[in-house]
């Protein structure tokens, strides 16, 4: 019964759990863009402009307070103003503008919103020898999509992991330990009784001989012998 309870209760978590929701899609990055990743809304602009002083410049007569999002109400042919490093120009060739393409607009200036590159009815004098060619601005250069989202695994499903205990590593031949310039204290039971270890080795300590007392007193007594037989000697020598 408690094996079927277990399964029955993995099941059912197995079940509810739902998928984590995926963000949403990071905006394709034009090549050739004002503002590379484009803009969502006016915010966004003024946000660009603050941080890139060639955004800034391209906008410096945009009104905020009055910019807003549309759709392109028909297909037409416009110039489209382009960035190349730190400089804008504009195109010699008409580009076409799609039909719903997301522009921002104040009423006066109009850019596309997928990349921040403004579109004018008339020709303009900026131009450069580098003007890319109509097909190289539609294709993006990059698109990052959100990472997949990975399973929730339910709290009672059994374990990936192997079972049993685990082993302890192997060291493979050959192998030595870094040697350590430390002070490790010995432990017990490496050098048998009444040797010491010293100079990477077991020894026995090295005796210093200490004379005995009776050694010393022996000693003492014959020169204090020698001492009186030689202080007689002299005094009985006649002079």
């Amino acid at each position: 019964m408690r094996g079927n309870v277990h399964n029955v209760l993995a099941l059912m978590a197995a079940r509810s759990a739902k998928p984590a929701k995926p963000l949403a899609r990071i905006p394709s990055v034009y090549p050739y863009s004002v503002v590379p990743g484009g803009v969502k809304d006016p915010a966004d602009l003024r946000y660009a402009a603050l941080r890139d002083y060639v955004v800034r410049r391209h906008y410096a007569h945009f009104d905020y307070s009055h910019a807003r999002l549309v759709r392109a109400t028909e297909a037409r042919e416009v110039y489209l103003s382009y960035r190349i490093r730190d400089t804008v120009f504009w195109t010699r060739r008409r580009v076409r503008l799609h039909l719903g393409e997301l522009l921002l607009t104040d009423g006066k200036i109009t850019a596309r919103a997928r990349c921040g590159n403004q579109i004018s009815d008339t020709a303009k004098p900026e131009v450069s020898n580098e003007e890319p060619a109509e097909d190289v601005t539609e294709q993006p250069v990059a698109a990052v999509e959100s990472a997949p989202a990975f399973p929730i695994r339910p709290m009672l499903a059994a374990s990936d992991l192997a079972a049993g205990a685990p082993l302890a590593p192997k060291l493979a031949a050959g192998f030595f330990f870094p040697y350590v310039p430390v002070s490790v204290p010995i432990p017990s039971g490496v050098c048998a009784a009444g040797e010491i270890y010293t100079e990477a080795r077991c020894h026995k300590p090295h005796k210093t001989h200490t004379p005995e007392p009776s050694t010393m007193v022996l000693l003492g007594s014959g020169l204090v012998l020698i001492a009186w037989r030689y202080r007689k000697s002299a005094v009985a020598r006649p002079t």
